[in-house]
């Protein structure tokens, strides 16, 4: 099972909820992702040409994070709510000098803590970072680094209409597997924008860079 942007594929078949036309917002505050205990995302989801549903990604929980001699203060985030059989579980964030930091994850099985720059910024277009890739196993209901994902800086002022407005955009790039048995790979594009966050997500065929699955912003809330 790979990192948060396979589980929101699979979140698309069993979270609902929509509201396309109340959008709360706040003067941006220059963080690629401003984190908060209440922030929210909500997203269409498209597989295929399709609409499949509505999902909803919220910081949930503030935690602190020890590495070596210093505590971090991270934010818990996942989309929410949780299938009725799914364990929660939470991937944590800060942002710091360099960007979006990865910081690990947390469930009540699990804990694991690291402190890697996982979108830089600032950045030059075209510079590419080393970033652990972190998964969840369901079946040991624990986190384990299962790769290192090489994320690039495309584009660094794409502008991007969605429900929820538009949006100037730096567009992140990498390549990831379909699986650990499955030589098939896709390139996700990620459109983020300063002060809001995830505004846009593609999903491209690596051979064909058809678009398989999309999501779009159509509704937010920033404390």
């Amino acid at each position: 099972m790979k990192i948060l942007f396979i589980f929101l594929l699979l979140s698309a078949f069993f979270l609902t909820g929509c509201d396309l036309f109340n959008t709360d917002t706040k003067k941006p505050s220059g963080e690629l992702v401003p984190l908060a205990v209440g922030n929210y995302w909500k997203y269409e989801s498209t597989y295929l040409d399709v609409i499949r549903d509505t999902i909803r990604y919220e910081v949930t929980a503030k935690v602190e994070v020890p590495i070596g001699d210093t505590s971090y203060t991270a934010y818990a985030a996942n989309f929410v709510p949780f299938p009725p059989d799914l364990e929660p579980y939470y991937w944590l964030r800060r942002n710091g000098e360099q960007g979006l930091y990865s910081m690990g994850g947390v469930s009540g099985a699990d804990t694991l803590f690291i402190n890697e720059v996982e979108y830089k910024l600032p950045s030059e277009v075209g510079e590419t970072i080393e970033t652990p890739q972190i998964s969840y196993s369901f079946d040991r209901f624990e986190f384990y680094i299962s790769d290192t994902l090489s994320i690039t800086l495309i584009d660094d002022d794409r502008e991007i209409f969605t429900p929820a407005g538009k949006f100037e955009c730096f567009v992140y790039n990498f390549i990831l597997s379909a699986g650990d048995d499955v030589e098939e790979r896709f390139d996700y594009y990620l459109f983020y924008s300063l002060g809001i966050g995830l505004v846009k997500q593609e999903e491209r065929g690596k051979s064909s860079q058809n678009i398989k699955s999309e999501l779009i912003l159509i509704k937010y809330q920033l404390q």
